[in-house]
């Protein structure tokens, strides 16, 4: 989970907001911070490549919209799980989430 839920241009507080799911939080957590390639960011989630490569293309689209238009980010949403005992993939990695796959994912 994120440290921060909601950033916001300087001096702007109150206009529009852009939303990214916490999927798609992890998603760009894992790709452009951790620097994993797509297929290991989806086989860490549990789900499929191409699923990683729509959320990552949304996620950096409402970014974009947000820096270019000076709206605020919030984090929120998205199909994911709060690991509760940690697993011995996550023992280095704070605040560790896992997408829950959708039914017929």
């Amino acid at each position: 989970m994120p440290k921060t839920t909601c950033f916001e241009p300087h001096g702007q507080p109150g206009g529009e907001t852009v939303n990214i799911g916490y999927d798609e939080y992890e998603v760009i957590r894992l790709l452009d911070y951790e620097l994993l390639s797509q297929k290991q960011c989806a086989d860490k989630m549990s789900i499929s490549r191409s699923t990683v490569a729509r959320m990552y293309e949304h996620a950096r689209q409402q970014i974009a919209d947000a820096l270019v238009n000076g709206k605020r980010i919030t984090i929120s949403g998205g199909d994911i799980r709060v690991c509760a005992a940690m697993r011995p993939e996550c023992r280095h990695i704070k605040n560790c989430c896992h997408r829950l796959k959708s039914p017929g994912e």
